[in-house]
């Protein structure tokens, strides 16, 4: 498993520069440029966003959108032999009510990626990045995962280290 870890932007402060929604649950799919983006207009999203926030909701797993109905960022679609999972944003205060959380999220995240490449041949890999709220408002990390399905069964251990 590939996965590694950097800082990230002060999401809270992000938010409030773009009017964007902080997550009240404690889980949100970032647009994929949310870092670099300078409005709210400039936001884009994974094609699969909408898919994998039915799938949480489906599963009971609490996710929050980030801006209003009527300011949705529009959709990018990767033309790739890879799967680009949204960006998904995690507070400290639903990682340390419900760790296991992220797990389950990660599991619904395999489940629909082996879905997404039955049938397709070539190597099946998997871009995803998980940020985590280390401290309330003030310390944000992410954890980059660009490698085949199976090594994302890892992932929450190489988490729960990084959240430490």
């Amino acid at each position: 498993m590939t996965a590694s870890t950097t800082d990230y932007v002060n999401v809270i402060t992000k938010m409030n520069d773009l009017g964007c929604l902080y997550p009240q649950r404690g889980l949100a799919l970032l647009p994929v440029n949310f870092e670099s983006a300078s409005s709210i207009g400039d936001l884009l999203q994974t094609s699969e966003t909408a898919t994998i926030k039915k799938l949480f909701l489906a599963e009971g797993i609490p996710v929050d959108d980030i801006v209003d109905r009527n300011q949705r960022p529009p959709y990018i679609k990767n033309k790739h032999y890879e799967w680009v999972a949204p960006t998904l944003f995690v507070t400290a205060a639903l990682y340390s009510q419900n760790p296991a959380i992220v797990s389950v999220a990660l599991g619904v995240l395999a489940n629909y990626a082996t879905d997404f490449f039955k049938g397709k041949s070539g190597a099946h890999e998997v871009n995803l990045d998980i940020v985590l709220e280390k401290k309330k408002y003030e310390s944000y990390l992410r954890v980059s995962y660009r490698d085949p399905i199976a090594g994302l069964s890892e992932l929450p251990d190489a988490i729960r280290e990084v959240n430490k």
